[in-house]
């Protein structure tokens, strides 16, 4: 149950985060809250297991720290864009190895498959790196190009039915590239992965 809560609470922020930034920017306190950004950055860093984590959450507090210092409330903006682009990394450098990471997902609802599962989870995991870099760029550009409102509804709302579209798109996908494979419904698999999901990144 505090595994459910902590998902929902994490989606909460993310979604809040866009229409909290507008707020505050506007008000005059973007630094203070690159500053709270950079402190759960670092806080983040410091109980990381791996190098590499724990190096990428030093250098993303630095940037935010260096936005703080300078009061500059575009680094609010590219928040989003460093979140996508980690998200980018972490999906995309799996395409590189035996197990992509939507199979490891995968495997830990169904530890066996049938053949060709695996092949197609990593055409998924393709799908959702490429979803996600090609928000780096639009998240990063539409401050400037949109206007912050634009930008806090996209951030904000837009992104996400894109991905529950996507989500969605492939669960029925699924049913037709596999029609006599057993497939859960979506909300059981959701409840599943939003309870065990964090035992892929363990180690």
């Amino acid at each position: 149950m505090g595994t459910i809560i902590k998902a929902v609470s994490i989606a909460f922020i993310l979604i809040a985060y866009p229409f909290l930034s507008s707020y505050l920017a506007g008000l005059g306190f973007a630094n203070l809250e690159l500053l709270v950004f950079a402190a759960l950055t670092l806080w983040r860093g410091l109980n990381s297991k791996t190098m590499a984590l724990r190096f990428g959450s030093f250098l993303f507090a630095a940037l935010l720290l260096t936005g703080a210092y300078f009061t500059n409330a575009y680094f609010i903006w590219l928040v989003p864009s460093l979140a996508y682009l980690w998200l980018t990394v972490l999906f995309g450098h799996t395409l590189w190895t035996p197990s992509s990471l939507c199979e490891r997902l995968v495997r830990l609802q169904y530890p066996e498959f049938i053949p060709g599962i695996a092949e197609y989870l990593r055409e998924v995991t393709w799908a959702w790196t490429l979803f996600f870099a090609i928000n780096v760029p639009v998240c990063a550009l539409l401050p400037a190009l949109a206007g912050q409102k634009v930008w806090a509804v996209y951030t904000g709302v837009l992104v996400y039915v894109l991905m529950g579209l996507l989500g969605v798109g492939e669960w029925f996908y699924r049913h037709r590239r596999f029609p006599d494979l057993e497939i859960p419904p979506m909300l059981e698999t959701f409840t599943f992965m939003a309870r065990h999901g964090h035992k892929v990144f363990k180690g």
